[in-house]
């Protein structure tokens, strides 16, 4: 049976590899799909449900530096906790997170610990972020490894605020053993902003992730909006030079 690791890190080249695979694939876009929760912070009423993708897809990967440029976007649809209906924002308009045009992820291997930094917004709003250091770690389980990664940054002003806000996020991703080859899935937590129509204040949240490898796997109910509303996120970005002129 694996031994749970007490400290944090313990990554080694092997795991780095196999979470740039897990993570980004090899060159097709992914698709990270994931339903979750939202609860009102502290009192955790639940107030909405959440669904939603990120789609990234592999740069480069230098395995003797241990570094991986991965080119990223992602949406979040909200709705409502007891229907599943889409909620709406004060215009009328199906309410959900637009922000995230794209993401520029740098990932390293460092001292055991999986790394990154990460662009996002534009003009005045561009930011970086940095993490992973002494944070970072991988669990093995029989079957199972567990590649943890948090993330805190601040989100710029948005559909989520109309000032920047801190946020942080813990990802889980799980690569486990499935009929002779890997599955891909993960548990995901973090704390964000609510909307100024709802209210404003903070709310915590909570998410399944499924990996896809196509956008026609994904479910219809995800599908149907993003063909409606929001064809940009049916990939990644194809170049750094496409994220530049975002940057914009």
């Amino acid at each position: 049976m694996a031994e749970l690791r007490l400290t944090a890190g313990g990554y080694t080249p092997e795991d780095f590899a196999k979470f740039i695979e897990l993570r980004l694939g090899s060159g097709d876009p992914v698709y990270w799909y994931a339903i979750g929760d939202s609860t009102t912070f502290p009192d955790g009423k639940m107030f909405m449900r959440t669904e939603g993708y990120d789609t990234g897809r592999l740069h480069s990967f230098d395995r003797e530096k241990n570094e991986a440029i991965g080119l990223t976007r992602k949406l979040i649809v909200m709705r409502d906790p007891v229907s599943g209906e889409l909620l709406t924002g004060p215009d009328g308009q199906p309410a959900w997170v637009s922000d995230f045009t794209y993401q520029l992820f740098t990932m390293r291997l460092e001292d055991g610990f999986l790394t990154y930094e990460s662009e996002q917004g534009s003009g005045e709003t561009l930011n970086k972020a940095y993490g992973g250091l002494n944070r970072s770690e991988i669990q093995r389980f029989d079957g199972m490894t567990v590649f943890t990664t948090p993330v805190n940054y601040q989100i710029p002003p948005g559909a989520l605020s109309p000032t920047p806000e801190p946020v942080w996020e813990t990802y889980d991703f799980i690569e486990r053993s499935h009929h002779g080859g890997v599955k891909y899935d993960g548990l995901w937590a973090g704390s964000f902003p609510l909307p100024p129509f709802m209210g404003g204040g903070r709310a915590s949240m909570h998410a399944y992730f499924k990996r896809y490898d196509r956008f026609a796997e994904l479910p219809a109910s995800i599908r149907d909006f993003v063909e409606e509303h929001a064809q940009l996120w049916k990939e990644p970005p194809r170049t750094i030079e496409e994220i530049r002129e975002l940057q914009q």
